[in-house]
């Protein structure tokens, strides 16, 4: 432990930050509770990505989910998301006037799981930070 007093507040948020650091990856796990191979960090990526390109209006192509993991063969990589596609996490539509553009969109169980894991987060960021909930906006 530093007993350096100038780098006493240093080594004490740091180790407040880690601890937020585990409780939101712990949130995570949880959220695929029963589900071990979903706790890696690519299935994060390709989740959050996924999502966020939806959320956005621009569902992301199975090319470019492939790119947003960090590791593994193009092969291990599309293995992953059949993977998902399987378990009912992600659903592969064709696009385009051709139809020929395959993208991958969240499936409602994901969106809820993902969703209710970072309302959860955000919460407890804003709430380690000392920042006010965020408040709906005025319908007004």
């Amino acid at each position: 432990m530093a007993t350096d007093t100038s780098t006493m507040l240093d080594v004490a948020a740091l180790a407040d930050w880690s601890q937020f650091l585990e409780d939101y990856a712990r949130d995570w796990d949880q959220a695929f509770e029963g589900q071990p191979h979903y706790f890696t960090q690519e299935f994060w990526y390709l989740f959050v990505t996924c999502l966020r390109s939806y959320w956005r209006g621009a569902p992301i192509t199975v090319s470019a989910a492939c790119q947003a993991m960090k590791t593994g063969s193009n092969r291990t990589r599309e293995e992953r998301i059949n993977r998902a596609v399987s378990d009912g996490f992600l659903v592969k539509a064709k696009i385009g006037e051709d139809r020929r553009t395959t993208v991958l969109l969240p499936s409602d169980r994901l969106e809820a799981l993902l969703r209710g894991h970072l309302e959860r987060t955000l919460a407890a960021g804003r709430a380690h930070f000392g920042l006010a909930p965020d408040m709906p906006a005025d319908p007004a």
